[in-house]
């Protein structure tokens, strides 16, 4: 009876013995795929506070670094010669190596027409180009610039790529020592993720240098002849007349207002004086008479 008893306690503890081996080896690429799970994102994590700690870097050394500023500008003019005006401006564009974005006209070839442009000229040539152009109108019209200071956000991009970067480069190396199917699924789906996002930034900075390279100008030019005559809507005839005349009596009522001002505020002075004037004129006439 002891020797069965002690018998069926060894098959027992074999056969445990067995279940805990299969156990541990089935358990093995699960605890694999939380280790590889967890080290993405500790790298994650670890790029996010880089790109931190480079952004506050980079951030107090904004002001002494060079500046990146989107030049834009508006102008309006008047010309004799629309046709000449507008390839005169398309010449000088593309010998600055700029280019039209898009032009527009408006009106016939028998009358006064009028049309736009918008121009990309380098960023060098930006105020010369604008200063050619009213040089060579009959008027100027408007004429403004404004710029776009994108320097803080293409640093941040520039930092947020470094880190994204690093994070490409550590999952490239997970990649490479994946031992299951599930790990590289999980791997492939995170490298897919950071390097479509490096694209993104690639693509803003790119951007970015190209506003910043090529100034925007928006052109606006009125053609006006010189022997046309004048539109009677804006000679203001009766305007005018109306004006003149009104100024005229009103200068009149001013000099008559500081005349009688004049002899109010001194006749204390005056009336004596007159008195005196006419009393001794009698006297001088009738001494003659």
């Amino acid at each position: 009876m002891k020797i069965r008893t002690i018998s069926l306690l060894f098959i027992l503890l074999f056969i445990a013995g067995c279940d805990q081996d299969q156990s541990t080896d089935s358990a093995r690429p699960m605890s694999n795929t939380n280790e590889m799970t967890d080290e993405a994102i500790d790298v994650e994590e670890e790029a996010l506070d880089m790109e931190v700690e480079e952004t506050d870097q980079t951030e107090s050394s904004v002001e002494t670094s060079e500046r990146m500023v989107v030049q834009n500008g508006h102008l309006e003019v008047v010309v004799e010669a629309f046709d000449d005006m507008m390839y005169e401006i398309e010449s000088t564009v593309m010998n600055l190596d700029g280019y039209v974005v898009e032009t527009s006209v408006q009106g016939s070839e028998e009358g006064e027409r009028s049309g736009s442009l918008l121009v990309r000229i380098p960023e060098d040539d930006f105020q010369s180009f604008m200063d050619e152009v009213v040089s060579t109108s009959t008027e100027l019209v408007h004429r403004s610039t404004y710029g776009n200071d994108v320097t803080e956000e293409y640093i941040d991009l520039e930092s947020r790529l470094r880190s994204q970067e690093v994070v490409e480069e550590r999952l490239v190396t997970f990649l490479e020592a994946a031992e299951n199917t599930e790990d590289l699924l999980t791997i492939s789906d995170d490298l897919a993720n950071v390097q479509q996002e490096i694209e993104t930034i690639e693509g803003r900075m790119n951007y970015l240098d190209n506003q910043v390279d090529f100034a925007t100008i928006n052109l606006y030019i009125y053609e006006q002849s010189s022997t046309a005559l004048q539109d009677q809507s804006t000679l203001n005839t009766w305007q005018n007349a109306t004006n003149l005349f009104t100024g005229t009596i009103n200068a009149l009522l001013s000099v008559v207002s500081f005349i009688v001002v004049t002899v109010v505020g001194l006749s204390p002075v005056l009336v004596p004086a007159s008195i005196g004037i006419i009393v001794w004129f009698w006297l001088y006439k009738r001494k003659r008479e």
